[in-house]
């Protein structure tokens, strides 16, 4: 029976053996190829002893043995969890900590990295499949086990894991794939961390059959480049927009359609995009971690109401929870089989992201119209989406106040023209310091990982507040706006 994306992914091997699936580095992997590496992969890990349910990380650059270890640890029963490599050591192992990992897939790393991490777990190389003392056999896997935690750092700035069942993410799949034009003719480019675009894009495509050109990363020649040979890719607008502007544009007129999410997409980049690549189709869903189908919008869609993001998914309840102050628009709720199971060992935080109908609490604020199209307005939840990536204002917050002439820092997202949203700092100094703005910039910079590091900074004398003393975000948004408070750049 096919009740799960591995399963799924077997059959596409069975029916077409020599059809291509990935290609890396010029190296190509038939599917019967990457069936067979992701048998080697569950056999070995079972053979080394570990049992369905234990978690087993995976972190490195894309590349082909990437996606078989992550096929192959859902094909063992075991719970995969993808590792962001842009976060120090000393953030992914809060992170392993948090859900249990003991034993990693490792790929390309920074030597500084790979020796932190081998101190103090089990590392296994992603380019050479594992080998156990015996040849277990594997185990049935049912659709309500869970087979992956996504982590992310929430909107508190600590970590949390998004558990995932084999059921909820073979949904989310065959939910792309019949709502967007996922092909077997496809030759998809994947230039986006894998560890965050396999549900949305990588999985969806080896249901249907398709083949994935993987790139190390974006590199604007490198994928115009590529795009020669492909039909589609997956991005997010901030990429779209350096396309546009730096890559030559006949390199991708050849696309049949792309894909686009994660960041609002400013309607007149969407338009210059029609522009310029007037045959190429643009398509756009809109999802969280938690559940990644809520809603799709095609092509036709998108050229009649371009700042919509679409319907909702055909199996996706999408309500609105009314807010004062917003007229007929209200936080989106959304439910549906691809909703994930909850918080990994977290029911307080579980319990706060659903409702007591089992809804998703999106902390996106939005309207419906009555021809059922969405239009995001605004966002309830703190995190600031910087090129695609999510950045807790927290984390950065956390970080200003290690600065000893700093008394008070608030931390908020602003418009950027190449992120879509930057994340900028505002501190009132301690009295007496000479902390300056640019001292401060260099000092939370210095100490991030890139996509966290603030663009820009400004001291005030005092920063507004609400009834209950809390910091206004929403005041010092306003003020920077109207050039009130000024802001030093990177």
């Amino acid at each position: 029976m096919v009740d799960t994306v591995v399963a799924q992914v077997g059959a596409v091997a069975r029916a077409h053996p020599n059809d291509p699936a990935l290609i890396f580095d010029g190296e190509l992997w038939t599917y019967a190829q990457l069936w067979s590496r992701t048998e080697q992969i569950a056999r070995g890990l079972l053979g080394l002893g570990l049992r369905p349910g234990q978690p087993v990380g995976i972190i490195g650059r894309n590349e082909s043995a990437y996606v078989a270890a992550y096929l192959g640890i859902m094909r063992a029963g075991c719970v995969a969890v993808p590792v962001n490599t842009m976060l120090d050591l000393a953030a992914i192992r809060d992170q392993l900590e948090l859900v249990g990992v003991r034993t990693i897939f490792a790929g390309r790393l920074p030597d500084g990295l790979r020796d932190g991490l081998e101190q103090d777990y089990r590392l296994l190389e992603l380019a050479a499949p594992p080998r156990g003392p015996s040849r277990p056999a594997l185990p049935r896997i049912a659709p309500d086990s869970v087979c992956k935690i996504m982590l992310t750092s929430g909107s508190t700035g600590r970590p949390k894991g998004v558990e995932h069942t084999h059921g909820s993410i073979f949904h989310t799949a065959l939910q792309m794939a019949a709502a967007l034009p996922f092909d077997r003719t496809d030759r998809g480019l994947v230039f986006l961390p894998l560890y965050t675009c396999i549900p949305e894009h990588v999985l969806p495509a080896l249901s249907t059959g398709g083949c994935l050109e993987i790139l190390p990363g974006f590199d604007v020649d490198r994928v115009a480049d590529a795009c020669t040979r492909a039909t589609t890719f997956d991005a997010v607008p901030t990429i779209l927009s350096r396309l546009v502007e730096h890559a030559p544009l006949h390199k991708l007129a050849g696309l049949r359609w792309i894909l686009f999410a994660s960041e609002p997409m400013p309607v007149r980049l969407l338009e210059t995009w029609w522009d310029v690549l007037p045959r190429v189709e643009t398509h756009q869903f809109y999802g969280l971690t938690e559940l990644v189908s809520v809603s799709v919008a095609s092509h036709a869609m998108l050229r009649a109401e371009p700042a919509t993001v679409g319907r909702a998914f055909p199996t996706t309840d999408l309500r609105l929870d009314p807010l004062e102050g917003h007229g007929d628009g209200g936080e989106i709720l959304a439910a549906g089989p691809s909703r994930m199971r909850g918080y990994f060992g977290d029911v307080t935080a579980t319990n706060g992201a659903l409702t007591a109908t089992g809804a998703l609490r999106t902390g996106d604020i939005g309207r419906v119209d009555d021809r059922g199209l969405v239009f995001l307005t605004g966002r309830l939840k703190d995190i600031i989406i910087s090129g695609g990536f999510n950045v807790a204002p927290a984390e950065i917050e956390a970080v200003a106040f290690r600065h000893g002439g700093v008394q008070e820092a608030i931390v908020v997202g602003i418009p950027s023209a190449r992120w879509g949203e930057t994340p900028v700092v505002v501190a009132v100094p301690k009295p007496g310091s000479d902390v300056t703005a640019e001292g401060l910039l260099t000092f939370c910079r210095d100490a991030l990982p890139s996509f966290k590091r603030p663009s820009a900074a400004a001291l005030v004398p005092s920063l507004p507040t609400t009834g209950i003393g809390k910091g206004d975000k929403a005041a010092v948004k306003r003020l920077i706006a109207e050039g009130r408070i000024d802001l030093v750049s990177a």
